[in-house]
């Protein structure tokens, strides 16, 4: 038998390894407007060398930039006396490109300036937001006022802790018995006097208990609405109301009439007490027609305005300063270089992608959505000289603001059919008119996946049965057995 042991030996293969500033250069592309204004405030905290502009385009005291030709001189001179000094070259395009950079975003100067008075109002707006308290602190409140004893309200605290943001209670009473010491039977007690507090029907465990709790604090626990729920809400969930209305030996009329009475109450009372936080969303750009034209604006003012310290650049020259420092300093004015590099591209880019946008979807622009075209990320990309991953990190989550209203940028990506006449069109124009088809139904004979597909081939379109029930259920609209009312 051969001897086993350890053998070493060596392998070589190709492999790409993303550089630090290629992973700063994507996440500045990928990131939305709101976090890349944190992102670059972060930057700023941890790079002394950056500095931002102040909105209206205010001068920042001793700031290299607010003097081009002085800069030019100044690295000029310091090229002359160190002309193979690389790290001063890598400065002196550090400075170009910052003045570029911010050349072209300065904002026009018949725009209205920023006044002291207005960073106090902007300051007492932000302090006076306040923050809205959350479902399971407004149940902890409730839970304060109860005349209970300590024991129970730490069990009280293990239920509330466990209800989710709908208002529904997700673990189980098991589990939550044992982490308190305590029976099932009297983890049930506690959990009533939970499910006591307002709004009506929280910490239920499924749909049926939130319902009957409505109805509890309403008085109508022996109610047929009642009744309904708890025998009968799967079969009302498939629209078997004939079946239904025959086992409660009750007419349509009335069995409609208790549909209507559950239909009132609140099948996610959670959200009445959880607090409204909006998604705030910025517009990478702006979108105005301009004679026969549409054109395409950066939202400059949205953007982060970045410029170089004059004093660290004064340091870098100073000969009394230690090398120390200076490498320090070098290597923040290349760190800086390599954020500035990468705003600058991501702002081309994304502005890039939305003139090939707003040029392919004129007619949209022009007449609406039924004349949306076909659009593949493919193409954008082609048509830049870009590739495509390119294009799907630069439109995450990005947003352009247009005459249509505030639209995401993958709301033009799409594909699309070819109707008899030649015209191509996006399936989002063919989702409009499944929609509108099924609004403007008989909702006592609802259409069907085939008799939606038969009227879009009337239109000249040909979209197969399924294709009509995929695109249905995206726009969550229910099959047709669901739709019917009698």
């Amino acid at each position: 038998m051969a001897n086993q042991g350890l053998i070493q030996s060596q392998q070589m293969k190709q492999e790409q390894i993303l550089a630090p500033q290629q992973i700063q250069s994507l996440e500045i592309l990928v990131a939305p407007l709101l976090e890349l204004q944190m992102k670059v405030s972060q930057e700023l905290q941890d790079n002394p060398i950056l500095e931002q502009e102040k909105p209206g385009g205010e001068e920042l005291a001793g700031d290299v930039l607010t003097d081009s030709s002085s800069a030019e001189n100044d690295t000029d001179e310091n090229r002359t006396r160190d002309d193979a000094d690389k790290s001063n070259q890598e400065i002196s395009e550090l400075l170009q490109l910052a003045d570029s950079w911010q050349n072209s975003l300065a904002p026009a100067s018949t725009g209205r300036k920023y006044t002291d008075e207005d960073d106090e109002k902007r300051h007492h707006f932000l302090e006076s937001l306040t923050e809205e308290a959350s479902l399971q602190e407004q149940l902890l409140e409730q839970l304060k006022l109860s005349s209970v004893d300590d024991k129970t309200k730490e069990l009280a605290e293990l239920i509330i802790g466990s209800i989710d943001e709908q208002g529904y209670l997700r673990s189980h009473l098991a589990d939550l018995a044992t982490a308190g010491r305590i029976t099932v039977k009297e983890m049930e007690k506690v959990l009533e006097l939970v499910q006591a507090f307002d709004p009506p029907g929280i910490a239920a465990r499924d749909l049926r208990e939130c319902l009957l709790l409505q109805l509890k604090a309403r008085g109508k626990s022996t109610s047929m609405t009642a009744e309904l729920i708890r025998t009968h809400l799967k079969e009302l969930g498939q629209n078997k109301l004939p079946q239904v209305a025959r086992k409660m030996k009750i007419s349509m009329q009335k069995l409609n009439d208790l549909i209507g009475q559950i239909r009132a109450l609140n099948p996610h009372p959670g959200l009445a007490l959880a607090p409204n936080n909006p998604i705030f969303i910025l517009p990478e750009v702006t979108v105005e027609k301009s004679g026969e034209k549409y054109s395409v604006t950066s939202k400059s003012d949205n953007f982060p305005r970045l410029r170089i310290s004059h004093f660290y650049l004064k340091l870098l020259e100073d000969p009394n300063t230690s090398e120390e420092t200076k490498t320090y300093i070098k290597g923040k004015l290349l760190q800086g270089r390599a954020l500035i590099k990468s705003l600058s591209q991501r702002q081309s880019t994304i502005k890039s992608i939305a003139e090939v946008i707003v040029d392919s979807q004129f007619d949209f622009f022009e007449k609406g959505v039924e004349f949306l075209r076909p659009l593949t990320m493919q193409q954008v990309a082609d048509k830049l000289d870009i590739h495509e991953t390119t294009v799907s990190r630069a439109i995450a989550n990005k947003y352009m603001q247009t005459p249509n209203g505030l639209l995401e940028f993958k709301y033009f990506f799409s594909s699309g059919f070819r109707a008899d006449d030649g015209e191509v069109l996006s399936n989002r124009s063919i989702m409009e008119k499944i929609k509108d088809f099924v609004s403007n139904e008989n909702t006592s004979k609802p259409l069907s996946d085939k008799q939606i597909a038969e009227m879009l081939q009337a239109d000249g379109l040909k979209v197969a049965r399924r294709t009509v029930a995929k695109y249905r259920e995206e726009l969550n609209i229910q099959p047709s057995h669901l739709r019917k009312e009698f």
